[in-house]
């Protein structure tokens, strides 16, 4: 079956389930344009709550749940090439009934209910994340805002507020709303680290693989975990050169991998010495060893990249390095 096949099929699949009964499931291709207001609808809403405008493109294919739950509209939604790539390994049977389990238990958190008067700690802390934006383009929107900032970055702690579909509906968490919590911002904010690294793993790619998606058993696993580990050779100098691609197995905030707890000294064990990283988006970090490449190159080609795509996804124009023995990461 060809990937275009399994996407009709797919969406036929999940729309004959039991679970996706009174859910409208659509499918939105990468770029798409189409004349279908449900699809146009859900297009509006799933960017509104990832990028904070209606009219961005999809980036890439997504099947999509949408349906309302005590007159609020929840979203959950699966991108379709990890799908694909592992019905190649596995077939339909390793797909549709995790689809399944994950609309019937988005049923089942009614009981779960973020609002303005009851934000609890004990309610909230499962469901906190960290998203990484360039400080100075959210400046006015940090002023009360629970981040952590470095260089130019600010690591953002944010709340799922549809635990179903982590990557889209979200809010900011502010220093007013965890008055009560009794936690500090450096122990809320390690908390979010370690949701997102447990529900999103970090992994590293060679930078010269080019595929829009890669499956979640690929990669090198940072922890290790169970997989085929891409084999790499960071002393190579034109593998270096060409650097590694840091992202995360949703490939959605990516960026925010490199500091998971622990992430940059396991990079650099990996890379046997210092590295440079660069941030060409929200999605992914650029790693490139130090005795490979000039940092003045990295610098060019990163800012280059942020003047071609623009600024709705840029997250930095600066070199960052970070040094082994000292443990430092510093802004170049």
């Amino acid at each position: 079956m060809t990937y275009e096949e399994f996407k009709k099929a797919l969406c036929r699949n999940v729309q004959n389930m039991e679970t996706a009964q009174n859910k409208t499931i659509r499918l939105l291709e990468r770029q798409m344009i189409c004349s279908d207001p449900m699809a146009v609808h859900i297009m509006s809403v799933m960017n509104r709550h990832m990028y904070g405008r209606e009219n961005i493109l999809i980036r890439e294919d997504m099947l999509c749940a949408m349906w309302s739950l005590k007159r609020e509209e929840q979203i959950q939604y699966w991108p379709v090439r990890p799908l694909y790539e592992r019905y190649r390994q596995e077939g339909w049977q390793s797909i549709l009934p995790e689809i399944s389990a994950g609309l019937e238990e988005s049923d089942k958190k009614k009981d779960v209910s973020f609002t303005e008067e009851s934000l609890s700690y004990a309610v909230c802390r499962g469901h906190m994340r960290i998203q990484p934006v360039n400080f100075e383009r959210h400046r006015h929107t940090l002023e009360n805002a629970i981040h952590r900032k470095i260089g130019d970055i600010a690591l953002v702690l944010q709340l799922i507020i549809c635990e179903g579909n982590p990557d889209n509906l979200t809010m900011q968490l502010s220093r007013n709303r965890i008055m009560t919590w009794e936690r500090t911002e450096d122990q809320l904010i390690m908390e979010a680290f370690m949701n997102s690294s447990r529900k999103m793993p970090p992994r590293l790619y060679l930078g010269s693989d080019r595929r829009p998606g890669f499956p979640y058993y690929e990669g090198v696993f940072l922890p290790d975990e169970k997989g085929r580990p891409t084999k790499i050779a960071p002393w190579n100098p034109m593998e270096g050169r060409t650097g590694y691609l840091l992202t995360t197995t949703g490939r959605i905030n990516g960026a925010a991998a490199f500091f998971y707890p622990g992430v940059k000294d396991i990079l650099a064990e990996k890379m046997r010495g210092d590295y440079y990283v660069v941030f060409p988006s929200l999605h992914e970090a650029m790693i490139h060893p130090v005795a490979c490449v000039d940092a003045e190159e990295i610098r060019t080609s990163v800012q280059h990249i942020n003047a071609i795509y623009g600024e709705e996804e840029m997250l930095s124009d600066r070199v960052f390095c970070y040094r082994r023995n000292r443990r430092l990461l510093q802004l170049l």
